[in-house]
């Protein structure tokens, strides 16, 4: 601490923080910083210090700091909301669920009013697979406030994802009566209501999963036992030494990379690897496996039939379910792959003929559905594994496999 003979006036003390708050109004993050530790020097126990200090880490994206900070100032100020709920916030964001619970919980007890907070959780609670929950926080929210979309929309979500099909459809129809142009909604009644649909809508596809890119990897992970990826590369693995191929390729591309798994798992496979998925947020998971040297926000057929680069590796893990027909991109595929180039998907399977959008708003595809748009766009199945490809309502669902040439 600094010594009393160097200790500033209280108006320079004043000037002083006001010149932080003013950089930090003004986006000048680094200095605020500053100046806010110079402050804490002096009033080490100032919970505002520490709240609009976790503010600006909060603003960098650094969101373990931030926490640490906001944690620090309800020491002094243990029912502030907005302290309550800005650390919620970063609880979620280090990836502590269960914290940002409490926290939350703690905060309703202090503004039982509030529809964020009543939103929030309901997320956190949609996150850890407790749907009942969910579904409880989601309709308090909409009970305080009947115009709140996202609630609506998410609620919508859960009925469907619970299996509370009937449930589901009032709210899409709700929410479409609300905002007839909402895409995503649409799309959602049409699956439940069995309507012919060739492809999911970008909107939906973006959206969704930039919602969901945080929690996404564990949720996949630890709560539906997903391991497509590397069920993908040990049948690819499998394939190379069957056929007598090398195993390792010059330039991959990860077609729907979303957090980065397929990238991780097929890593030691491929000299360089790019990948492409439409969340900005899940490319953001995805830089952070550095396993990638360029990604790119795009859809998979804009990408297709607008890149400049050729490949020998192609990857789409758990990704055609979110597509529909796949003749396009199939065929784009072909027009920027190199000679002797590998194609290695998974889907979801179908019993019957061709693909079908299904109740849950994923797409499933026949075998023969697959091995004849193969033939047509030129590639030859090298190929094809039945599995499981992640659990749903505690049953895992049927999937396939796939191993595709480049035809000759």
């Amino acid at each position: 601490m600094p010594s009393i003979e160097s200790r500033p006036t209280e108006e320079e003390l004043e000037r002083l923080f006001d010149e932080a708050c003013l950089a930090q109004s003004e986006g000048h993050l680094a200095e605020a910083e500053q100046k806010y530790f110079l402050l804490l020097g002096y009033f080490p126990h100032a919970a505002v210090l520490h709240y609009n200090l976790g503010l600006v880490y909060y603003r960098e994206k650094n969101f373990s700091a931030a926490r640490d900070e906001f944690a620090t100032a309800l020491r002094n100020r243990p029912e502030d909301s907005d302290t309550l709920f800005n650390l919620a916030l970063c609880q979620k964001k280090c990836g502590d669920n269960d914290a940002a619970i409490a926290t939350y919980l703690d905060l309703m007890h202090i503004t039982p009013d509030s529809t964020d907070c009543c939103y929030n959780l309901a997320g956190c609670y949609r996150d850890a697979f407790d749907d009942e929950r969910a579904i409880s926080w989601y309709q308090q929210a909409l009970a305080l406030d009947a115009s709140y979309l996202p609630a609506l929309g998410n609620l919508a979500y859960m009925h469907h994802r619970h299996g509370d099909l009937r449930q589901a459809e009032g709210c899409y129809r709700r929410l479409l009566a609300l905002r007839p142009d909402d895409e995503s909604a649409q799309y959602m009644l049409d699956s439940l209501l069995g309507s012919s649909r060739s492809e999911t809508p970008d909107a939906y596809v973006e959206s969704f999963f930039d919602d969901y890119a945080a929690g996404f990897e564990k949720s996949l992970v630890d709560g539906l036992g997903y391991d497509n990826p590397c069920q993908l590369q040990a049948c690819f693995a499998t394939c190379c030494r069957a056929r007598q191929l090398s195993g390792h390729y010059a330039q991959g591309l990860d077609l729907g990379c979303g957090t980065g798994l397929g990238g991780v798992a097929f890593k030691e496979s491929v000299g360089i690897l790019h990948g492409v998925d439409l969340s900005a947020n899940m490319l953001v998971q995805a830089a952070g496996k550095n396993c990638y040297a360029a990604l790119h926000q795009d859809s998979i057929a804009h990408y297709l039939l607008t890149t400049a680069e050729t490949y020998d590796l192609f990857l789409a893990t758990d990704v055609f379910i979110y597509v529909g027909a796949l003749e396009t991109i199939f065929s784009a595929l072909r027009a920027i792959a190199r000679p002797q180039a590998l194609f290695c998907f998974s889907t979801e399977a179908l019993a019957t003929q061709g693909y079908q959008l299904q109740s849950t708003g994923r797409f499933a595809y026949s075998r023969e559905y697959i091995d004849h748009t193969a033939a047509a766009t030129g590639w030859k199945v090298l190929a094809t594994e039945a599995t499981s490809v992640r659990k749903e309502n505690d049953r895992w669902l049927a999937g396939d496999l796939w191993i595709l040439q480049l035809a000759e």
